[in-house]
């Protein structure tokens, strides 16, 4: 968990989970490390240095999580030859301290986004008392 950035990225560790098995099947070369760290630069480009790097097609607000910001994003993986389509979609919650990815999958894997969602809200409960604890460094 690095807390050097404007915001203290803590992910459940079932979507670094994820996002590992998706890397490794879908790309030559490229480690889930890499692509965490790219995905935290663009987050923090976006959100915290207000450079507007992620167009609304693949990132918006998701509705249902009861007065909780939680957004969707198609991640952007390199070196995956996927198609903008195939990419996976995953489900952050972000508050003014956190960014916390909670679950992802990807159409290739036939996913259901209301199944999503809801994996997106049970992971979200299970944060929330995580993150009322974790302290910044």
């Amino acid at each position: 968990m690095e807390c050097n950035t404007p915001c203290c990225f803590v992910h459940h560790p079932k979507f670094n989970e994820e996002l590992e098995v998706f890397v490794t099947k879908h790309t030559s070369g490229a480690t889930a490390e890499e692509t965490f760290k790219n995905i935290e630069r663009l987050l923090v480009k976006q959100f915290y240095m207000k450079i507007i790097s992620i167009t609304p097609k693949h990132i918006g607000i998701a509705q249902g999580f009861s007065g909780f910001t939680v957004y969707w994003l198609h991640l952007i993986i390199p070196n995956s030859n996927l198609s903008r389509t195939q990419m996976p979609k995953a489900y952050f919650y972000m508050s003014d301290s956190h960014i916390t990815f909670l679950c992802l999958d990807s159409h290739i894997q036939n996913y259901r986004d209301s199944k999503l969602r809801q994996v997106a809200q049970k992971r979200l409960e299970e944060m929330i008392d995580v993150l009322k604890t974790h302290n910044r460094s």
